[in-house]
């Protein structure tokens, strides 16, 4: 109690003289780029520990993991090496503009449902010549 009132015996000037002053500060105008949402097709895990089973999802690219997907499209249990894909919804969401992730683009791919990727393969060495031996010193 006895700290209060000396604390408020500190100040004893003129709270009148003490005014706040307009200050101007420049702004630089921020423009916000216009972020679409973007439907990703991924994988959503369940299963206990060391058992994992996936749903194959349509959902928003912000959301988390286990959020609330758009739509359904599938299972995969990666240890009896099954799936269940709703092949015409998948085609659908990626007419549209959805984008798999790396992982549900190759289980895609292995199941036909979507054209696999043509690889060439480019080597970064000069090509051997065929009558070129190396020596050994």
């Amino acid at each position: 109690m006895q700290s209060s009132l000396s604390a408020s015996k500190a100040f004893t000037g003129n709270v009148s003289s003490f005014k706040a002053t307009p200050v101007s500060v420049a702004r630089t105008s921020r423009v916000t780029p216009l972020v679409e949402a973007r439907v990703a097709i991924r994988f959503q895990r369940f299963g206990r520990n060391k058992l994992p089973f996936y749903r194959l999802v349509a959902i928003d690219s912000r959301d988390r993991r286990e959020g609330r997907p758009l739509e359904y499209l599938g299972w995969y249990d990666p240890l009896k090496k099954e799936t269940n894909l709703n092949a015409p919804a998948i085609k659908k969401w990626i007419a549209v503009g959805a984008l798999p992730s790396p992982t549900v683009e190759n289980l895609l791919m292995k199941a036909f449902v979507i054209e696999p990727k043509v690889r060439v393969w480019t080597s970064t060495k000069p090509p051997k010549e065929a009558g070129a031996v190396k020596e050994k010193n």
